[in-house]
């Protein structure tokens, strides 16, 4: 989207200045959520995939019945007076360890070696203690241990398994977002991930999420440092909100947005926290062209990534009529379930991208990224109705967007064009990517909708067969 075409008249909030940036992020609960949730990253061993279908436990908390508690039986006469008799030698038994509380003295625990020795408390007083002056003995004090303070915004000492994972970051899985920005993801970012921790926990759980394919154990480690940098960047924009933030750590917000945006889709229900970041992204760099802050990312904004893929673009060729026919279909089939404006409004978007596909391949390609300016663009709790997983509506129109992603692939794939350097042939399996949000979302489409469904489960079928059915994938 370009960032440049709004004004802070047209945010949800009154003054750049006054908003709350925490607002877009998940709460404790959700961070929560996704720790309970960390097994659903591990491949499956009969698919190599994630396992979708996994319930985490409940984190309501638990309510103590009335019979576990309030209800307490009064004791019979006899009991009664044992319990008197336990009282008064309990407490007599109390009074005597006062008493002996009372009696004691603070220990001397840096006192000097003739005190120590002679095991009488000493002043310590320097150069020397009233007990050596008197005696004359020559006053000499253990030295004190040297106790270094570590700055408290300085992160705490990583692992030799998190170097591994920075390692990977810098030399294979670094984001192609924004368009042609290796350079400052490999060199850049890394320098300035040192002093803001949400960020280098950011990187690293992005890295572990990508070798998570090739060693189902690190599925711990990819959480966890997933939920650390959650968890610090909800706490850092909230108070970003009122002190403001210099230019580094502004770009190390946007950073730390994008790595959790790229990790997101590794999740197999990681689409609404995907549509939570990429917000994040927009607003924080929002924030930044309203403050006169540069980003380090010199394409962040549309018009310059339009620029680099225009020459890609311009000459591509449409898509199989056939298929641009069947999502036409289906997302029209839609309408008549749409009934709030958010999804009238989705549904709308849908057949904008798939009508643009008959004519041009580049004109499909922007509406299908306005997607996410509009995104943004939704107020806080229309956004959260756009996000709820109880909406089967909803959950339909996100399967038939991602299914439309699906069958555009070969023009989305162009991104990968324009890259300044690209990882090595690692010889992985190619990535499923967004496919695994449309198993995910497939699977959870009950009965009753299932009708309206059947387009991207053809999608999905389509690409168990071959991934590369639609056009070749990154």
């Amino acid at each position: 989207m370009d960032i440049q075409q709004f004004n802070p008249s047209m945010l949800t909030y009154p003054e750049p200045t006054d908003f709350d940036y925490g607002a877009f992020l998940q709460s404790a609960d959700d961070v929560a959520f996704h720790q309970q949730h960390q097994q659903s990253l591990a491949p499956n061993p009969h698919t190599g995939h994630a396992s979708p279908g996994q319930q985490a436990p409940s984190l309501a908390p638990t309510a103590f019945s009335d019979s576990s508690v309030g209800r307490v039986t009064p004791p019979s006469d006899g009991a009664r007076r044992d319990s008197s008799t336990d009282l008064v030698r309990k407490g007599s038994e109390l009074t005597g360890k006062q008493r002996l509380e009372r009696r004691g003295h603070t220990k001397s625990r840096r006192g000097c070696y003739n005190c120590k020795r002679r095991r009488i408390k000493c002043q310590e007083t320097h150069p020397a203690c009233g007990h050596c002056v008197k005696t004359g003995l020559k006053c000499e004090y253990p030295s004190l241990p040297q106790i270094t303070h570590q700055p408290h915004h300085q992160i705490p000492l990583f692992s030799l398994q998190d170097m591994r994972f920075f390692q990977h970051f810098l030399t294979h899985c670094y984001p192609h977002h924004p368009l042609r920005q290796e350079n400052v993801w490999t060199h850049e970012v890394p320098c300035i991930a040192h002093n803001h921790e949400y960020l280098m926990h950011a990187l690293l759980g992005f890295a572990a999420s990508e070798l998570i394919s090739t060693d189902s154990s690190l599925v711990s480690a990819a959480m966890t440092h997933r939920v650390k940098a959650i968890k610090a960047i909800k706490k850092r924009l909230t108070e970003a909100s009122r002190s403001g933030t210099s230019h580094e750590e502004a770009n190390a917000l946007v950073a730390t947005c994008y790595a959790l945006t790229f990790q997101s889709v590794s999740l197999d229900d990681g689409l609404a926290e995907y549509m939570t970041f990429i917000r994040g992204i927009v607003i924080v760099g929002m924030q930044m062209m309203f403050k006169g802050i540069k980003p380090i990312f010199s394409t962040m904004f549309e018009e310059q990534q339009d620029e680099l893929l225009a020459p890609l673009m311009e000459s591509l060729p449409l898509v199989q009529r056939g298929w641009a026919d069947s999502a036409l279909e289906a997302i029209t089939n839609l309408r008549a379930l749409c009934v709030e404006p958010v999804e009238i409004e989705y549904q709308d978007k849908l057949l904008n991208i798939v009508q643009k596909l008959y004519t041009n391949s580049w004109a499909a390609y922007k509406a299908h990224t306005q997607q996410y300016a509009w995104w943004m663009m939704l107020p806080h709790n229309v956004f959260q109705e756009l996000i709820s997983p109880g909406n089967q509506v909803i959950m339909l129109l996100h399967t038939h967007w991602i299914a439309l992603a699906q069958i555009m692939v070969f023009i989305t794939s162009q991104e990968e064009e324009v890259r300044e350097k690209r990882p090595p042939d690692s010889g992985k399996p190619i990535d499923p990517g967004f496919i695994r949000w449309l198993k995910y979302l497939n699977a959870r489409i009950d009965y009753e909708h299932q009708m309206y469904n059947q387009w991207p489960m053809w999608v999905e079928q389509q690409l168990d067969k071959d991934i590369t059915f639609f056009g070749k994938r990154p």
